[in-house]
């Protein structure tokens, strides 16, 4: 098979037919897992191994960016509501509001997704002044 590597050295691509301009090398003994994952496989000795530590490292940038995705959608469209929502909040709806908020700005090294307040979507508008001040 014809392999081509990447500037790190890990798989690129490959082909069993035809010349994409790479090296000739034997199939890894874990074809199957190369089928799956061929970039997480680099060259030693001659021979195409798998590279569980890239493959792990991998795995974990995924899940965070999963977690910074989510974040965006359930966290920052509730903080950037503006000041006639906040103006609605109790001091007590203030208080869990910021530490579920730095809960979610933590969530990529705790990787634990915090419970949203249940009262977030039910917050009574009927309290919002008119003005800042809360006079016309």
């Amino acid at each position: 098979m014809k392999v081509t590597f990447d500037e790190n050295g890990y798989v690129s691509g490959w082909c069993m037919v035809g010349d994409n301009g790479g090296e000739e090398y034997d199939p890894p003994e874990d074809f199957d897992g190369f089928l799956d994952r061929f970039d997480v496989f680099k060259l030693v000795n001659g021979k195409l191994v798998r590279d569980e530590e890239k493959e792990e490292a991998d795995r974990l940038e995924t899940e965070l960016a999963a977690l910074r995705e989510r974040r965006e959608t359930e966290c920052f469209s509730v903080v950037n509501r503006g000041w006639i929502w906040y103006s609605s909040l109790t001091l007590a709806q203030w208080r869990e509001l910021r530490t579920w908020y730095l809960a979610w700005l933590n969530v990529t090294a705790t990787k634990e997704i915090p419970e949203r307040p249940a009262w977030i979507d039910s917050t009574d508008s009927s309290r919002i002044p008119l003005t800042p001040l809360g006079f016309l």
